[in-house]
């Protein structure tokens, strides 16, 4: 009997075998997904509050503080020199950066009338000194002498009326003037003698007044000298004569310039030792301490930075305007420094103090959580957020020393954020 094969079955020569392997490879397959799936959703269900986080170690680290200033380069040996008179600069000798030394001529100054004052002021004293020499000399100021000539006048006049007085008293009694007479008598008496009595009196104060007097002149002769010396020395400025040793730091005039009494008109000193006046802000006010060193750096003199010393600190803090014109306190201190041959008296400099060197248990500054009652930070335990109290101390900017709280190889959490006390957690 023939067998039909009908057109849906298997075409000849494709094995059956093959296509029923491919079958159980799909339904593996797809066994194996549903699997997958069920345990990836299982895993989600598991971790699904769990919170990746970053961690560093409680480590032990050399810390280094530093606190930030700024100020001004001063010249410890330096001197400005002023006008003392008002007139126009005539000629500069010398210029800046030029070495100078004591007696040195250093600039012209065109004075007007220098002469005239001269000449006025020496004759003033001379004749403050004749009228003292005279005072002295006669044994009496002019006032008691006045006084004196004026007692003596008034003594004969009293001594007149008393005689005739006298004798008019002893007429009245014999009858041989009439009461009349003894009367007049007796009033031109009491006019003398008030008049003698005054002339007394007037002869008292002059003697008590003649050392105040003769004070007054001694003090007129002592200005007066004093406006002599004065002269001298503005007319002595003619010819500015350098006071001492060193180099020109700067000029203040240039020739032509119409000067004043206190013009500053040059600056002599010594750049081998300088100072900073700087200011640190009061937050870190508490650190600085007399001897700790300090690195200068600034804009003139990129590249460059020199160490310098606390010397001075100040007593006091201070305000001052910022550049958002609020006002900031800080607190001044001086900072010397030697050999730092690109400084210039005048430089704005920025300091780095340092306040503490020492080996330190340190966490990262950021891993520090700021609470109510202080600081903290979160550990890893068992898979947990924990948060600790710690006790900081001094920082780098980048790291805070840890005082307690915590022990080496601790595990920090440094992305805290919004994690809260025994947060389930997973490092990253």
């Amino acid at each position: 009997m023939t067998e039909q094969v009908s057109s849906g079955l298997i075409p000849s020569g494709v094995p059956r075998k093959s296509t029923s392997f491919k079958k159980k490879l799909v339904i593996t397959g797809a066994i194996l997904l549903v699997l997958v799936m069920v345990v990836l959703n299982i895993y989600r269900i598991n971790n699904k509050d769990v919170i990746p986080v970053s961690v560093s170690r409680v480590s032990e680290k050399h810390l280094i503080e530093k606190v930030p200033a700024s100020g001004n380069v001063v010249a410890d040996d330096s001197e400005s020199v002023l006008s003392q008179v008002s007139g126009t600069v005539k000629d500069i000798r010398v210029k800046m950066g030029d070495k100078v030394t004591d007696g040195q001529v250093l600039m012209e100054l065109y004075i007007p009338d220098a002469e005239q004052k001269l000449a006025k002021a020496k004759s003033e004293l001379a004749s403050a000194e004749l009228a003292l020499y005279q005072a002295r000399s006669g044994g009496q100021t002019a006032d008691e002498v006045s006084a004196q000539s004026a007692l003596i006048q008034a003594e004969n006049i009293y001594n007149q009326d008393k005689n005739k007085l006298e004798r008019k008293q002893v007429l009245y009694r014999n009858g041989a003037v009439a009461q009349d007479d003894l009367e007049k008598a007796q009033v031109d008496f009491n006019n003398s003698k008030a008049a003698y009595d005054k002339a007394q009196a007037d002869l008292q104060r002059a003697q008590d007044a003649a050392p105040a007097y003769l004070q007054s002149l001694q003090a007129a002769v002592d200005s007066s000298r004093q406006e002599l010396e004065l002269v001298e020395k503005q007319t002595a400025q003619q010819e500015l004569i350098c006071p001492r040793d060193g180099q020109l730091l700067s000029l203040k005039v240039k020739r032509g310039d119409k000067i004043s009494v206190n013009t500053p008109l040059l600056t002599i000193g010594n750049l081998a030792a300088l100072s900073i006046y700087a200011d640190v802000p009061e937050s870190e006010a508490g650190k600085i301490k007399v001897g700790q060193t300090a690195e200068i750096s600034g804009n003139a003199f990129q590249g460059d930075k020199y160490q310098g010393g606390v010397t001075q600190v100040g007593m006091e803090v201070g305000t001052k305007a910022m550049k958002n014109q609020v006002e900031a306190a800080f607190l001044p201190i001086i900072v010397s420094v030697e050999g730092a041959t690109r400084l210039l008296p005048g430089y704005n400099v920025d300091l780095e103090i340092t306040t503490s060197d020492s080996q330190a248990l340190v966490v990262p500054i950021e891993s520090l959580v700021i609470k109510d009652n202080g600081d903290s930070v979160y550990i890893i335990k068992d898979g947990v957020a924990k948060l600790t109290q710690v006790k900081t101390g001094i920082s780098d900017g980048i790291t805070v020393e840890i005082l307690g709280g915590v022990e080496e190889n601790d595990q920090v959490i440094t992305n805290p954020g919004q994690l809260q006390d025994g947060s389930k957690v997973r490092i990253k």
